[in-house]
């Protein structure tokens, strides 16, 4: 389960002004921060301004506006701040259509050692706080959307992350030990604490590789909103259990891995632009056909 170390709030002093959809700055791809980055995005001196829109749950939460490479990018803080709903439905009507997200998180798979990058391809959820669907007419689409997640994630920006991880650590020798995976089951707990060793066995028994607690939704949000999504997670500790480790762990693992983790989400931003604005295989996993006329 990831750690939610004490961090800046985005924009605290001052709340982003609320726009009309209509007037708010345009981007295809967004940033979905959580602990996998922390503060490093926000005090990278990409954004430029921040905004919110108003959505079926109230206001969204604060959106920057960034910019890498001449692309430019939304970048929601740590989540949404527990804003999810909002998040995915504001990211939807502003016509994103690439996001990237991310997280830190217990290894289960015993392969999956402390500062391990791994680029998962599938979900557990057992959260039980969060709407398993975003709000009914909520969306733009007609009809009733019912998402299927196989695949969970998108494959070219899945293809993209790896890729872009790679290219980063590796001309680089003290990241010789860390590995790259790209493949991974995410296991999302309930959430509210730390997970008992029992749990983490019974996880690691149906096939969960991490445990996490925040991209488990936003894989499902990302496809019932009509967003192609992949995510990046650095392994912070050994699942419950599985190794020894301590709080004090915690703050290296996040200084040594959140500005690698900045340098591969801006590569990946420029590429997801890039990326052809056709059909891709999330967009027919997510409305189910007519059930009745009545």
């Amino acid at each position: 389960m990831l750690v939610l170390i004490a961090v800046r709030q985005a924009g605290a002093a001052e709340e982003a002004p609320l726009l009309p959809f209509a007037d708010a700055p345009k981007a295809r791809v967004a940033v979905v921060g959580g602990t996998f980055l922390n503060d490093a995005l926000i005090d990278s001196g990409l954004l430029k301004r921040s905004f919110r829109v108003d959505t079926a749950t109230g206001p969204s939460p604060e959106i920057h506006l960034g910019e890498v490479d001449g692309v430019a990018f939304y970048y929601v803080h740590m989540h949404g701040s527990g804003k999810f709903v909002g998040t995915w439905l504001a990211l939807h009507h502003l016509g994103v259509r690439e996001a990237i997200g991310g997280a830190t998180a217990g290894g289960v798979n015993v392969a999956f050692k402390t500062l391990d990058f791994v680029v998962p391809d599938d979900v557990i959820d057992f959260n039980t706080d969060r709407p398993k669907m975003l709000p009914y007419g909520s969306l733009r689409d007609q009809g009733l959307v019912l998402a299927r997640l196989t695949p969970a994630v998108d494959p070219l920006l899945h293809r993209i992350l790896v890729e872009e991880t790679r290219a980063v650590i590796r001309p680089d020798r003290q990241y010789d030990a860390i590995n790259v995976h790209e493949r991974g089951v995410i296991l999302q707990a309930a959430g509210g604490r730390f997970e008992s060793a029992a749990e983490i066995r019974h996880f690691r028994s149906i096939g969960g590789d991490l445990v996490t607690m925040s991209v488990g939704t936003e894989v499902s949000y990302a496809r019932q909103a009509g967003i192609n999504y992949a995510c990046l997670v650095v392994i912070s500790n050994p699942a419950e259990g599985l190794g020894e480790w301590g709080w004090d762990m915690l703050p290296a693992v996040y200084r040594r891995l959140n500005p690698v983790c900045l340098e591969v989400v801006k590569r990946a931003v420029v590429r997801a632009a890039a990326l052809p604005d056709g059909e891709r295989v999330g967009d027919g996993l997510r409305i189910h056909p007519e059930m009745s006329k009545h």
